[in-house]
């Protein structure tokens, strides 16, 4: 008699970004709109990997350059690229959204927020939070670590593509190499990198989940508007709490 199987899940927990510029540094959560205190996650974070066998554990990290796009203070450098219909160079201000035509190599038009200069390479505030449990692998748990916005003229929200969806990370390949057909998704910030990972994660097939005490946001009217794009295109919104059936 044939018995009905189903392969089991394996499971991956996507640690999104959690460094110290975004929990007390130059781009802090907590003097965003939101006024979140992003160390709040961490405790979350640990409590999950301690209690919970994940097949796979993702580390990532937003890794700038010094004259990346995204910071406020680089315009100068590309102020003759702003687009005819942006605002222009001194009508912009930090969060504003800027518009800059690049070649790279073909011509691109690129929408793109000026945040404060955060998580440059090799600098503190790039690192993640000491407080984080940082695991080693073992037999049974792979472990991968994702540098992100290294590219100077293209952001990264997403541990998957970088924002114009011109190069794609290693992470669906590394993903899907242990056959990982579940994600779970932490950090922050829940309305930036947090959501374009999931959003990412869906579009590549995977079961998505986000646990949302376990992430932090810019802005709580945006977090909610992500929240329920997401919950539209059938991500699973969940609390720490619901992890464990999951498994």
């Amino acid at each position: 008699m044939r018995r009905n199987s189903h392969p089991k899940a394996v499971n991956a927990l996507l640690i999104v970004d959690v460094q110290y510029d975004f929990i007390d540094g130059s781009l802090a959560l907590k003097n965003c709109p939101s006024q979140h205190q992003g160390e709040q996650v961490i405790p979350m974070i640990n409590k999950l990997l301690k209690d919970i066998h994940f097949d796979v554990v993702v580390y990532t990290q937003d890794w700038h350059t010094h004259d990346h796009i995204s910071f406020f203070d680089n315009l100068h450098l590309r102020a003759h690229l702003l687009a005819k219909d942006s605002k222009q160079a001194h009508e912009l201000n930090v969060f504003d959204t800027a518009i800059f035509l690049l070649d790279d190599p073909r011509p691109l038009r690129v929408e793109q927020i000026l945040w404060p200069a955060h998580c440059i390479q090799h600098t503190h505030g790039a690192e993640l939070h000491k407080d984080l449990n940082i695991i080693k692998p073992t037999k049974t748990r792979k472990i991968i670590n994702l540098l992100k916005g290294y590219d100077s003229n293209i952001d990264s929200y997403s541990a998957f593509w970088d924002n114009m969806k011109i190069r794609e990370t290693e992470l669906h390949s590394k993903l899907k190499a242990h056959n990982v057909s579940q994600v779970f998704i932490v950090g922050i910030a829940t309305d930036v990198c947090v959501y374009f990972t999931a959003l990412h994660a869906l579009e590549n097939g995977y079961k998505t989940y986000l646990i949302q005490d376990a992430c932090r946001g810019v802005d709580e009217t945006n977090i909610n508007l992500r929240l329920d794009e997401l919950k539209g295109r059938h991500c699973s919104v969940i609390q720490t709490a619901d992890v464990k059936d999951l498994i």
